[in-house]
């Protein structure tokens, strides 16, 4: 017996229920299958016929599509992305207002506000956006910005969106697919700052420097020495100090983040889970906070530690560039350093001291021990120095027991010629 012949255009499967279902693979390159099954084998391929026919005649649009509303396929991929990020800050697990603010931005300045050949994404109706549009884009804002974690970052946002498109059932697939953009971009290595840097930081942004009234002094202190976030530090109230005889700590329960054209918005939760928690001020640092508590910060609980002479929060950006001031006059302008940046030497201070990680993890607020010690933590030159001078010193020295074993030796010979 012959054996069936091959269909040239899709297939048919016969179910275990005795229905046949129809395939083809489409002119995306993506398999489709007939919206419903059939009793016998011809209705199956009838459908397939007219398929085939839709493709012949330029006609054709993915099946799970076609019954759309004109609404739904009129539907562009900026509207979708301006649809989702609305959805993003309703319902049982809602963004966050920071995140959600990131998440605007992102995706504002690479699709929905952006220009030249990267804009043309925003505009194609969802329903018919391909996998060669997205690739497109890719190259575009690549090409147009030089930002390649913002650029991923993007990337991310878009696929999250469209993936939400497709469990609505608005599209059949999802289209964000570029190996090149899911790939991980290569950060830059934080390097290891010397203490005697950030303090000639911080001594710049002391009182005594003219024009300098000293209220960021502090917060110098608690981000470059104590490994706060700047997000943490600005958000701090006076209820947030506890101050005894001998002791200061500091409680970790809020964090702030900067609204365009609002200012600093206050949030009553740290940035993570583990960053509510209490750090402990080195003493050298004492009269610091005692003098800061007194001359900048109101009485009340509820008085924030580092406001402008108006009152408001002082802004991150504004901080950081009275610190990049601050460096260029304490010699330092071409050292790369950000307030970020102390909690990489203080992790490597607590590790060389021989704190236990998770211990470190508390202090800093960082549940992920792998990126304190892949990515925070670091050897500094003294401490590898010092090591290294050890080994130096055991390799020079002759093992403990060589003496012994030569008197052993001497004692055996003295023994045998008295015999």
């Amino acid at each position: 017996m012959a054996p069936p012949k091959k269909r040239s255009f899709g297939q048919i499967d016969t179910l275990p229920s005795g229905k046949h279902r129809a395939r083809y693979t489409g002119p995306d390159g993506h398999l489709h299958k007939a919206p419903r099954t059939y009793f016998t084998k011809d209705d199956a391929a009838a459908w397939l016929r007219g398929e085939q026919k839709l493709i012949e005649f330029n006609e054709w649009s993915p099946p799970a599509t076609r019954n759309l509303s004109k609404e739904d396929r009129a539907r562009t991929v900026g509207e979708w992305l301006t649809q989702w990020l609305d959805l993003r800050s309703r319902g049982t697990r809602p963004l966050e207002p920071s995140t959600l603010q990131d998440y605007r931005a992102t995706l504002g300045r690479r699709i929905l506000e952006v220009d030249g050949d990267a804009a043309r994404l925003r505009d194609i109706p969802l329903t018919k956006l391909t996998r060669r549009d997205v690739a497109h884009w890719w190259d575009s804002i690549n090409a147009q910005f030089a930002s390649a974690p913002y650029n991923r970052n993007a990337y991310a946002r878009l696929r999250t969106a469209l993936q939400a498109a497709v469990d609505r059932d608005m599209i059949p697939i999802n289209p964000v697919v570029v190996p090149e953009a899911a790939k991980r971009p290569k950060h830059h290595r934080k390097e290891l700052p010397e203490a005697n840097v950030m303090q000639a930081i911080v001594d710049q942004l002391d009182k005594s420097i003219p024009r300098v009234d000293g209220r960021h002094k502090l917060i110098a202190i608690l981000t470059l020495f104590h490994g706060m976030r700047i997000g943490e530090v600005l958000a701090l109230r006076r209820r947030d100090i506890t101050i005894t005889d001998d002791a200061i700590h500091i409680h970790i329960r809020g964090n702030v983040y900067r609204v365009p054209g609002k200012g600093m918005h206050h949030k009553l939760t740290a940035k993570t889970a583990a960053g509510h928690r209490t750090v402990p001020i080195f003493a050298r640092f004492h009269p610091d906070t005692r003098d800061h508590l007194h001359r900048f910060t109101g009485d009340h609980p509820d008085a924030y530690l580092f406001t402008t002479g108006t009152g408001e929060i002082i802004m991150d950006t504004s901080y950081r560039s009275i610190m990049t001031r601050a460096k260029k006059r304490a010699g330092h302008g071409d050292v790369r350093i950000t307030p970020h940046y102390g909690r990489v030497w203080l992790i490597t201070t607590l590790a060389e001291a021989s704190m236990p990680i998770p211990a470190i993890g508390e202090i800093l607020g960082q549940v992920d021990l792998r990126t304190i010690t892949e990515i925070y933590m670091r050897s500094s030159a003294a401490k590898r120095d010092e090591v290294l001078g050890q080994v130096n010193q055991a390799l020079d020295a002759p093992p403990t027991d060589v003496g012994d074993l030569d008197a052993k030796r001497a004692e055996k010979g003295m023994g045998e010629e008295t015999a």
